[in-house]
């Protein structure tokens, strides 16, 4: 009975803390007791536990409860200990055998991204240059515009300013508006491509992995030979890459696991 009464506070006590994170402006204890159907001196009594613990602030004049920035902290720990490549592998090798290309993730680091895992395309067709470790600037490849096309504008010129913008290709977009208007298609897109921007005769595919607050600093594409990614080739891959993106997204909120 003990361990039973036990979750229960526990849930109860993430019932309230779930309520006050989506609150604006904080709440009292007789709007927590409304919102959540507890009575008012267990919510007192959970309350007082969790400003305690620091993860709940009381103003003393009006008696408002907000949730601390406490937990942002936690959430950055989380984060920065996130060993991603090996988290998300199995629905990229899997991604992999789907569409027989190469499947890569990257990070954004500075004004770059950097390669982090790397799945070959089963037909051997090409290999590219890429590999493990590997820097490239965010602004001419296809996992650099897909994670930028989540951060604001003004962050995005920020990163375009501190980058060497220069043509790494004949292909790569080194005017600042016409990259903006790329940026604002891959957003209604959902997608972004790279049309040999990074590298002569290979065509990406890519979307953004966002985190709780919509931001990503991780992307994964697919690659292959410009003559295999035909535009008609670009939209059959649509789906698997975007469907595995809300996979891996999913399963880092805890709401699935990598089958």
């Amino acid at each position: 009975m003990a361990e039973a009464a036990s979750v229960q506070s526990l849930d109860r006590a993430f019932d309230l803390l779930e309520q006050l994170c989506h609150s604006h402006g904080g709440m009292t204890i007789g709007g927590l007791s409304a919102q959540t159907g507890l009575h008012k001196s267990t919510v007192h009594r959970l309350l007082s536990s969790m400003c305690a613990r620091g993860y709940v602030l009381r103003d003393a004049q009006t008696s408002i409860y907000r949730a601390s920035m406490r937990l942002c902290e936690l959430g950055s720990s989380i984060v920065d200990n996130l060993d991603m490549a090996n988290l998300v592998r199995t629905p990229l090798a899997a991604l992999g055998r789907q569409t027989d290309e190469t499947v890569h993730l990257a990070m954004q680091e500075g004004q770059d991204i950097v390669y982090i895992h790397k799945e070959e395309s089963g037909s051997g067709a090409i290999r590219m240059f890429s590999r493990i470790g590997m820097r490239r600037p965010l602004f001419c490849t296809g996992v650099g515009k897909a994670i930028l096309s989540t951060w604001t504008d003004n962050e995005i010129d920020a990163v375009w300013q501190k980058s060497d913008v220069r043509p790494w290709t004949e292909h790569t977009i080194v005017d600042k508006a016409l990259f903006f208007r790329e940026i604002e298609q891959v957003r209604r897109l959902g997608y972004a491509l790279d049309d040999e921007e990074n590298e002569l005769g290979v065509r990406c595919i890519a979307a953004a992995l966002p985190d709780y607050s919509g931001r990503a600093m991780y992307a994964i594409s697919l690659s292959a030979p410009t003559a295999r990614m035909t535009d008609e080739r670009v939209v059959t891959l649509q789906k698997p890459l975007l469907a595995t993106c809300e996979q891996i997204t999913a399963m880092l909120e805890g709401k699935a696991i990598p089958r």
